[in-house]
C-alpha cells in the first residue's frame, strides 16, 4: 500500500532580501525522516508522496522556497545534476512550494525514478521497488546567501509505475486542412501536427504542404471536451481577423499571442494573400511566443 509521513508545519511570513534586520545565512536545514520509510511506497497516478522540514533559520520569520531532490545513492547528490552524460547525479523534481509540508504527485515522483533508471520505453520498465534518497532545497529568492539543503534520507522501498513524459504536440488549423478543427482525431498525432523538439521544451516544429491561396491558419496547443476549443489558441493576434504577412528571403519570423488564462488570446490568423503554394517549416516557441515561418522548397 501506499505509504505517506506528514508532520504538522509551522506557520511562516514573507520577507525579502532588503529587509531589515538582514537575513541571517542558516546553517542547519532538516528533512524529518517519514515514519513509514522502511514500508513500501506504491506510486500511481492518483496518490502523493509528502516530506516535511523544518524551515531553516533566517533570523526573521520569512517563508522560503522548497524544491525536492532525488538519487539512487546518498553520494550522488555530490555528482551533480543527472543527465545521460551523468547518470550517477541529481534530478530536481518541478514542484516548488512554500509549504513545510511538501507534497509530490505519484506521477512526477515516477517520472523522476524512470529517468533515473533509465526507464525510456516499457519494454525496459521494471516495477520492482528500490530505495531512494531524498534530500530538500530551500531557499529565499533573490537572496543567493540563503541557499541551504537538507539532510538525506532513504525511502526503503518505492515502487514506480510507467510515467515518461513525452513530446507535447500542438495543431495547425485553417484554410489547409479545412477549418474542421475541433474534430475526431485532433486530439493524436496527425497530418496537421506540430510536435515538440523535446519533452517540455515548449518549442514545437512540422513543416506542411500549404496549397496555393490557401496560406491562412492560426494554431491550438490543446482541444478539451470540458471548456470551449478557442480558449488555447495561438495566433497573430488577438482580435479574430487574419494579419496579412510577407516572408523575406523565403521566411517569417514574428511573435504570437497565446494566453489561455485570458480565455481566448491568440484567435487571429496568419495570411499570405497570392501564396504560390509550397512546403513550409514552422516553428511555435511559447516559451518567448514566437513563430517562423520557412519555406522549404
Amino acid at each position: 500500500m501506499a505509504a505517506a509521513a506528514s508532520i504538522a508545519a509551522a506557520g511562516l511570513t514573507g520577507c525579502k532580501e532588503d529587509t531589515q534586520p538582514r537575513l541571517d545565512k542558516p546553517t542547519e536545514f532538516v528533512l524529518n525522516r517519514p515514519a513509514m520509510a522502511d514500508q513500501l511506497y506504491v506510486m500511481s497516478p492518483d496518490n502523493s508522496i509528502f516530506f516535511t522540514v523544518s524551515q531553516p533559520d533566517y533570523g526573521v520569520g520569512c517563508m522560503p522556497s522548497y524544491q525536492v531532490e532525488i538519487a539512487k545513492a546518498e553520494d550522488n547528490f555530490k555528482n551533480g545534476v543527472f543527465s545521460e552524460e551523468n547518470p550517477d547525479g541529481y534530478i530536481t523534481l518541478e514542484t516548488t512550494t512554500t509549504s513545510a509540508r511538501i507534497e509530490i504527485s505519484g506521477e512526477m515522483f515516477s517520472m523522476a525514478m524512470c529517468s533515473l533508471f533509465g526507464y525510456t520505453t516499457e519494454t525496459n520498465f521494471s516495477s520492482d521497488p528500490k530505495p531512494i534518497y531524498v534530500r530538500v532545497h530551500a531557499w529565499i529568492p533573490n537572496a543567493d546567501y540563503s541557499d541551504i539543503y537538507s539532510n538525506v534520507i532513504e525511502l526503503s522501498a518505492v515502487q514506480p509505475y510507467f510515467a515518461v513524459k513525452v513530446a507535447d504536440l500542438m495543431w495547425l488549423v485553417g484554410q489547409p486542412e479545412g477549418w474542421t478543427a475541433p474534430a475526431p482525431g485532433y486530439p493524436e498525432a496527425g497530418p496537421w501536427a506540430l510536435s515538440e523538439t523535446e519533452p517540455g521544451s515548449l518549442v514545437y516544429e512540422g513543416t506542411f504542404t500549404i496549397p496555393a491561396d490557401q496560406f491562412q491558419f492560426r494554431f491550438y496547443d490543446q482541444f478539451s471536451p470540458d471548456e470551449p476549443w478557442d480558449w488555447y489558441s495561438v495566433g497573430a493576434q488577438d482580435e479574430d481577423s487574419p494579419v496579412a504577412i510577407t516572408m523575406t528571403d523565403g521566411a517569417y519570423q514574428g511573435n504570437c499571442f497565446y494566453d489561455p488564462d485570458t480565455k481566448g488570446a491568440g484567435k487571429g490568423s496568419w495570411q499570405i494573400e497570392g501564396w504560390a503554394g509550397g512546403d513550409v517549416k514552422i516553428t511555435v516557441n511559447l516559451g518567448n511566443k514566437t513563430v517562423r515561418f520557412e519555406q522549404v522548397n
